[in-house]
């Protein structure tokens, strides 16, 4: 299918959704199919005109990438523009919220939402070694915040990482860092615990390349 060609025998209706939709994405969010009740209507549109917008986003250099099976779709820039960098403490967290939506979906309850408190999350990282000293909600909510901005996590407006604030985990965190790196994942997060706080990792979107403290890669 060819944007050029295909869009003009679109409705008035759902070329504007079309727009809309593909706008949104490159505005860099991921998209759900939402609830039962409320299925969301951009998720509706890519599944039924996923080759029109794919070829629309093509024309930037961009891609649609859509998984059924994780229920999400977003933009994808074909020579990694959307690269990012973390700092420690937002690898170490990304990490963390990664091997917790690991156990929380082998339990394989019927709850698809999977949160955890700040508090809990502190715990945690104390457990596996952090001071709590660094952990305090002044350092803690900008890195969550940052990591929402790129759709890994959720976080309620006016977050200030409270130890009752929850944190929802999104499904893009199994898309960027897949089941099979969950061994090594946990070994970044030891290595996350070494004294050598100053360094910063490069992570890449949509691989993410939690490399940890002690590495970096161009950005570009």
């Amino acid at each position: 299918m060819d944007f050029l060609d295909d869009y003009p025998k679109l409705e008035a209706v759902q070329g504007h959704l079309g727009v809309r939709f593909a706008d949104s994405l490159l505005a860099g969010e991921v998209l759900t199919p939402g609830s039962p009740l409320k299925p969301d209507p951009d998720w509706r549109f890519a599944e039924r005109f996923r080759e029109l917008v794919d070829s629309y986003l093509r024309i930037g250099g961009w891609r649609l990438d859509i998984d059924l099976g994780l229920r999400l779709a977003r933009a994808v820039h074909e020579t990694g523009a959307q690269r990012v960098r973390f700092s420690k403490l937002e690898s170490l967290l990304l990490c963390a919220v990664r091997l917790y939506y690991h156990e929380q979906m082998r339990l394989a309850t019927e709850e698809e939402r999977c949160d955890i408190a700040v508090g809990t999350l502190r715990e945690r990282l104390v457990h596996a070694g952090k001071p709590a000293a660094q952990l305090s909600p002044r350092a803690l909510a900008p890195a969550l915040r940052r990591l929402a901005r790129h759709s890994l996590v959720q976080v309620p407006r006016g977050f200030e990482a409270r130890d009752d604030e929850l944190v929802v985990v999104t499904a893009l965190v199994e898309k960027v860092l897949p089941p099979d790196r969950i061994q090594e994942i946990e070994q970044k997060i030891k290595a996350y615990m070494t004294p050598r706080g100053t360094e910063r990792s490069t992570v890449s979107d949509p691989e993410v390349d939690a490399e940890g403290a002690d590495e970096e890669e161009s950005t570009g």
